[in-house]
C-alpha cells in the first residue's frame, strides 16, 4: 500500500483519502442506523462499501459475497449503488474544481511579465 501511494500524485492521494473518509463515514452511520430507528443501517453500510470498493479490493469482494448470499436485498443493493455513484461524482467534481482554482491562482501569481522591447 505504501509503495502504491508513493507513485500517486498529490491530487490522487487526496482523492483516495477523501473516498476512504466518506466510505467509512457511511459505514459508521450504517452501524448507528442498526441501533437507531431513524436511519436505515443496511443502506448506509452498502453505500459505504460501494464507495470504498472503488479504492479497496476487499470491499468489492465483500459486496459480491453479500450479493450472492442475500439475493433478496438486491433492490437495496441497487439503490445503494446509485447513491454511492452520486456521492463519488460529487467528490470528483469538488476535487476537479479545486484543481482548476489552484491552476488559475498559480497562473495569476506566476504570470510572465512582458519585456520591454529594445527598439
Amino acid at each position: 500500500m505504501l509503495l502504491r501511494c508513493a507513485n500517486m500524485g498529490p491530487k490522487s492521494r487526496l482523492k483516495r483519502v477523501a473516498i476512504h473518509i466518506t466510505g467509512w463515514g457511511f459505514i459508521l452511520l450504517g452501524i448507528l442506523g442498526i441501533f437507531l430507528p431513524i436511519l436505515q443501517g443496511i443502506l448506509f453500510i452498502l453505500i459505504g462499501l460501494f464507495i470504498l470498493s472503488s479504492v479497496s479490493p476487499w470491499a468489492a469482494r465483500l459486496l459480491e459475497r453479500i450479493r450472492n448470499r442475500f439475493p433478496r436485498i438486491s433492490s437495496q443493493f441497487d439503490l445503494a449503488k446509485s447513491k454511492a455513484k452520486s456521492v463519488q461524482a460529487r467528490i470528483a467534481v469538488r476535487f476537479d474544481g479545486a484543481k482548476s482554482t489552484a491552476r488559475r491562482a498559480h497562473a495569476h501569481v506566476f504570470r510572465r511579465k512582458p519585456r520591454p522591447s529594445e527598439d
